[in-house]
């Protein structure tokens, strides 16, 4: 099971377990009620019977003026009372007395036996709200199955013609020698086995995989290679500090990728970009078009340009909350863009 469908599961089944929990405390509480309820009626009737044969241990007995009190009533005062008629008598009644001490006792019997029969209850809630859970997610990871396998008979596919192109690069570049476009569909073709990598990680439930890993060389390494890719735009390296933290190179890489990608993209005619390594963090500048909503950019499908179809921003903040980077984006629309992350949250070496 992945962890999205453990995490889906434990939701759902806390969410229904939840729900029921609260409707099985109400329940009780409401039959405890009733229970003390009839336990009152039961004790009151005792008396009842004991006012005729006054041979009850369990009661004490006393006499009170007849015009001082009501008959029949049961009267809760440091245990419970009731005033009964004695036959022949003009002037008295007959008080009988539960004392508090084995109220407290007899209720607290009631009590236990509620709460073994709640306990009890809870268990098979608890075994129904899984058995339900798991039936209730069924149709969802059936799919997820399927789409999983949709995409492995696809990446197996990719194969062939990725194998195809590598093999013909290497003959052209054999044949021709070192060649700017050569070049350029080299490192795309590599970016291409790179993401096909990562998503074989994925489909096989493969923990990502840190190690301690230079950002400021692979940043450097990644905007030589979308240098070669947009050869009108000016980019420009700074390093003003080290940066070397313990976290995944394949995703940051992704995340780097994706950022320069659109800080070129989305540049003005012979624009610039600025990558600057300084106190933990990197920042990527650029001189384009600019973002206008900020906080949008971030969601799926949204887009401000005709080009693209609105995941870049997306994914690169879902790898960012993966990785523990914190994200920021500064831009003005027509000025540019400048994109901070911040590296702080995360340890130097393995602990």
């Amino acid at each position: 099971m992945k962890r999205y469908e453990k995490e889906s599961l434990f939701k759902n089944f806390l969410v229904f377990f939840s729900l029921m929990e609260i409707l099985l405390v109400l329940l009780f509480a409401e039959l405890y009620r009733a229970e003390r309820k009839e336990y009152k009626e039961n004790l009151h009737k005792n008396m009842q019977l004991c006012s005729y044969m006054m041979n009850c241990k369990q009661f004490t007995f006393d006499f009170s003026p007849k015009d001082a009190h009501k008959r029949n009533i049961l009267y809760e005062d440091n245990g419970y009372y009731s005033y009964f008629e004695i036959p022949k008598s003009q002037k008295y009644l007959m008080k009988i007395s539960y004392p508090a001490a084995a109220v407290q006792e007899d209720l607290s019997k009631i009590r236990r036996i509620l709460m073994i029969k709640f306990l009890f209850a809870t268990l098979l809630l608890l075994l129904i709200a899984f058995l339900f859970t798991l039936y209730s997610l069924k149709p969802i990871r059936t799919a997820l199955r399927i789409n999983d396998e949709f995409i492995k008979d696809i990446l197996h596919d990719f194969n062939t013609p990725i194998t195809s192109m590598v093999l013909n690069l290497k003959m052209f570049q054999q044949e021709k020698g070192e060649d700017p476009f050569i070049k350029r569909v080299t490192h795309s073709v590599d970016t291409m086995l790179l993401l096909q990598n990562n998503l074989k990680s994925f489909l096989h439930h493969s923990p990502s995989q840190n190690s301690e890993v230079d950002i400021a060389a692979l940043a450097k390494k990644r905007l030589e290679f979308i240098e070669n890719l947009y050869p009108k735009i000016r980019f420009v390296y700074e390093k003003k500090s080290d940066l070397t933290k313990w976290t995944n190179e394949e995703l940051l890489t992704r995340i780097l990728d994706n950022l320069l990608s659109n800080a070129a993209k989305y540049n003005r005619p012979h624009g610039s970009v600025r990558l600057t390594i300084t106190n933990g963090s990197l920042s990527i500048t650029d001189t384009g078009k600019g973002i206008e909503d900020t906080q949008k950019a971030m969601q799926r499908y949204y887009k401000e340009q005709e080009r693209g179809i609105g995941l870049g921003l997306h994914i690169v903040q879902k790898l960012a909350n993966e990785l523990n980077i914190a994200l920021t984006i500064h831009s003005r629309s027509g000025k540019g863009t400048e994109v901070t992350l911040d590296f702080a949250a995360i340890e130097r070496s393995q602990a």
